[in-house]
């Protein structure tokens, strides 16, 4: 960058944690209410029971491989190991927006099935993976399992941050949706800006975070809860998906710009092919397995339930939460440039094999 006189730094993955973890967190944050405000009523919610199923099932099933993994085939800390597993089991909401749902107002709702899983996973698992990133720095900070709080981590790292987490996005979001609607039926007013969406995201994310809760499941429970205020036919609401789509696709832009950067400077050199084996085994073994396992017994058809358990696509949100962990306990400093690297390694094969696959896989489905 200096080359060309540009003041900025040549990419890599040592910047302040702080200024990745930011740029993160607003990437994800808008795609997240974007996920949201996708799903409508075109889907009831008999039509939950897979992305239901991912999490409850998938999700736990993919934390204990990739720990294991970690531990014994890394050889990495037991902290970073649970790090690790939190950071990379959920699905990412940004570049998994090829597979995702754009619109549902038009569709045929078979049809859009497994963009519909997809969406929807992606909008849980990012903030759920919340608890576990924290179980990885309050182990860290007791220096071991034995002097681990088990129980408060329970109680207020898992149960109160998602309750408070879910009220708020519920209880915002209701509230915006109820005005959307009765403001121009009372007043006649109709400044219908697309911009909402993008107000509406920060608000309800800090309100979250102020209260005590998890604002990447707050912002996705408001989407999905304006969007489910009325009618998916609604003209506003799909303008509000639209504006927060494109805002998303520019960050995404400047983010994977950084990222490359990243990859040309040497991120992964610092592995060495240990983290390609990894990588692969997470991408075409372990989220592939795990997601059939819990379709067991599925009404779906065999090919739906294998394009949703291949299509785990990861991310930005595995950046934001390293980052974020390591801004709380410096435990992870001896391994926060393996970490980095072997997150890179995962994202890259990801941005790869399902960006080659994925949209294959999406037309086909649209198609019958």
């Amino acid at each position: 960058m200096h080359a060309i006189g540009v003041p900025l730094p040549w990419p890599d993955p040592f910047w302040p944690d702080l200024w990745v973890m930011s740029i993160s967190e607003i990437v994800v944050i808008i795609s997240l209410m974007g996920a949201g405000l996708a799903i409508g009523r075109t889907f009831d919610w008999k039509n939950w029971t897979i992305p239901l199923r991912m999490i409850l099932i998938t999700m736990p099933l993919c934390l204990v491989a990739i720990y294991l993994l970690g531990n014994q085939f890394l050889m990495m800390s037991v902290p970073a190991s649970i790090l690790l597993a939190a950071v990379l089991v959920p699905t990412d909401p940004v570049l998994a927006g090829e597979v995702q749902l754009d619109d549902p107002s038009t569709e045929n709702q078979e049809n859009k099935q497994v963009q519909f899983a997809l969406t929807a996973e992606a909008g849980l698992n990012d903030g759920l993976a919340y608890p576990f990133t924290w179980m990885a720095v309050l182990v860290a900070q007791a220096g071991s399992w034995a002097a681990f709080d088990l129980t408060g981590w329970m109680l207020d790292e898992f149960l109160l941050r998602i309750v408070v987490g879910l009220s708020v996005g519920f209880g915002i979001g209701k509230t915006v949706g109820f005005l959307l609607e009765k403001i121009p039926e009372k007043t006649g007013v109709k400044t219908w800006d697309g911009f909402l969406a993008l107000s509406t995201t920060f608000f309800v994310y800090g309100t979250a975070e102020l209260l005590h809760g998890y604002g990447f499941l707050a912002v996705f429970i408001a989407g999905l809860c304006i969007r489910y205020t009325e009618k998916v036919e609604g003209d506003y609401k799909k303008k509000m998906h639209n504006f927060i789509s494109e805002t998303e696709r520019l960050l995404l832009v400047i983010w994977l710009i950084f990222f490359g950067g990243s990859l040309a400077n040497g991120v992964l050199d610092i592995m060495d092919g240990k983290a390609i084996i990894f990588a692969l085994i997470l991408i075409l073994v372990i989220r592939p397995i795990t997601g059939m396992i819990s379709m067991i017994g599925s009404s779906k058809n065999w090919k739906r339930r294998l394009a949703v358990s291949f299509l785990g696509i990861r991310g930005i949100g595995s950046i934001f939460y390293l980052s974020w962990a390591f801004l709380q306990v410096d435990f992870f400093v001896p391994e926060k440039a393996l970490l980095y690297s072997i997150c890179s390694y995962v994202i890259l094969f990801s941005v790869i094999i399902h960006g080659l696959t994925a949209p294959r896989v999406i037309t086909y489905f649209s198609k019958e």
